[in-house]
């Protein structure tokens, strides 16, 4: 074959992928440079207005150092985990299973990824002891049993501790009598068959059983009166308390301290209220002494601590408010068996947000770079590790001697990776908080200027060659590293 047909050959091969080049890159690329240069309806030249929005805006200033915080931890966490991986995982029995499990995550688009990631840092409101609210969020479904609010039953043993005859059986008796009635109530007005009032009357007492011992009902339970449940337990335990003989209150608030704390407060507010009103206290230290009522009445009652300071209204009759309590409240119950534990809004609290979406992140692309890294490990010749343990070498020398040495191409190759991806990071930004909750990075910037908003072209392309400059030079490096490791095979 002459010259001549070897060139048109190669025309014929070559032309349709050169061409798609062109129409598909290069045409795009550069009309991305001249639309960085005209304004935000790409009909008037700027300038370099664009580029001054790109580098010096407060949204991009934010996106540049989440940017950074995600190039630092992402390729750190992706590289070293994926070599601690295919190091332990290297010639164990199960290396094949253990490694499939790690790669799977990468046969999960990144946004299917990112709503997954959503379900694992959701929230529900974090409720009461009395009325907890549950999470669906497995985070915070295992961070709260940690420490958990008390319970009814809690409640009860503590007034049994302090001498009163509160009664569990009363209060499931209670709970039953209350919602039988409003089962068969139901019935009647026609919201509930008589088939389903029957099967919930049949696992009635079991649920009143386990509320007191803090377990809420499945939600796939229609019980009609669940939200009176509370009330009806304290005015149970209220009827109790009635039968105690007159100035019993201290006992009442050494088990539920805040009941008597609520009834100082009204009592002190009340009373700071009308001094200032008669000029008798300044307003300003009024203010202070408010704002510290709630710490002091709560050491009052519970350590016998009187509050400090001038000012002060009732403090002199806060025993007679104590020795006068006759009935608990639900709000002081509620208070009292709280732990102060919350919930974690993973995704919105500033602090903690970015990190939860590198993890998503490093969850996905760590198998990739286990892959990569096991290659090149199982390619170290044995004889290496043969010699250094007969030289007396431990296997912790031998790592940093000889496997990472040994391992720096590809190193190198996997971390510049790494980075060109995570410059290019959108996908898990944009589906799980769509860049707010300072979480911005500057492809989800260049997104949103170009289809959010003002539609402001000119701002999205000048981002993108922002974008594309900081990307070239490491996918160049990273393609000279890849050629080096491959001429060194």
């Amino acid at each position: 074959m002459d010259t001549q047909d070897q060139r048109s050959g190669a025309a014929v091969f070559l032309g349709p992928a050169v061409f798609l080049l062109f129409v598909l890159m290069v045409y795009p690329s550069l009309e991305t440079i001249r639309l960085s240069f005209m304004d935000r309806q790409a009909e008037n030249y700027i300038g370099f207005e664009n580029y001054q929005y790109a580098l010096t805006s407060s949204k991009m200033q934010e996106a540049f150092g989440n940017n950074l915080l995600w190039l630092v931890v992402f390729t750190a966490g992706t590289v070293l985990f994926g070599l601690l991986i295919a190091t332990l995982a290297d010639r164990v029995r199960y290396e094949s299973f253990a490694k499939a499990i790690i790669f799977l995550p990468m046969a999960i688009s990144f946004v299917g990824a990112g709503v997954i990631w959503k379900f694992v840092y959701d929230l529900n409101p974090p409720g009461t002891p009395l009325q907890p609210g549950n999470q669906i969020g497995i985070l915070n479904a295992m961070i709260l049993p940690f420490d958990p609010d008390g319970t009814l039953n809690d409640a009860l043993n503590v007034l049994q501790a302090q001498g009163i005859p509160a009664n569990r059986d009363d209060l499931v008796n209670a709970i039953i009598a209350t919602e039988s009635t409003a089962l068969q109530e139901a019935v009647t007005a026609g919201d509930l068959t008589q088939e389903r009032a029957d099967q919930l009357l049949a696992i009635l007492p079991s649920a009143a059983n386990d509320y007191v011992s803090g377990k809420l009902p499945p939600s796939d339970q229609e019980w009609p009166a669940l939200g009176q449940w509370p009330r009806v337990a304290i005015d149970t335990i209220n009827t109790t308390l009635a039968e105690q003989l007159e100035g019993s209150g201290r006992t009442i608030c050494n088990a539920i301290p805040y009941t008597c704390v609520y009834e100082i407060e009204d009592a002190e507010e009340a009373a700071i209220d009308s001094a200032v009103a008669a000029n008798e206290l300044d307003a300003a230290r009024a203010d202070d002494l408010k704002d510290g009522l709630g710490a002091a009445a709560l050491a009052y009652v519970t350590r016998g601590e009187r509050p400090a300071g001038e000012g002060w209204q009732t403090v002199d009759q806060w025993d007679s408010i104590i020795g006068g309590v006759k009935e608990i409240n639900l709000r002081g119950v509620n208070n009292t068996l709280d732990t102060g534990r919350e919930p974690i809004d993973w995704i919105r609290q500033e602090g903690i947000n970015n990190f939860a979406l590198i993890i998503v992140a490093v969850w996905i692309w760590t198998g990739f770079c286990m892959v990569v890294l096991s290659a090149a490990l199982k390619a170290i010749p044995q004889e290496l590790y043969e010699a250094a343990r007969v030289d007396g070498a431990n296997e912790f020398r031998i790592f940093f001697s000889i496997t990472i040495p040994q391992l720096m191409p590809t190193l190198t190759v996997v971390t510049t990776t790494m980075i060109v991806n995570v410059l290019k990071v959108f996908d898990i930004v944009y589906v799980m908080t769509a860049g707010n909750f300072g979480t911005e990075v500057m492809a989800n910037r260049m997104y949103q200027e170009m289809y959010s908003g003002n539609r402001e072209f000119g701002h999205a392309s000048a981002i993108a060659v922002v974008l594309m400059l900081v990307i070239i030079p490491v996918m160049i490096f990273n393609i000279s590293q890849f050629r080096k490791q491959e001429a060194q095979r």
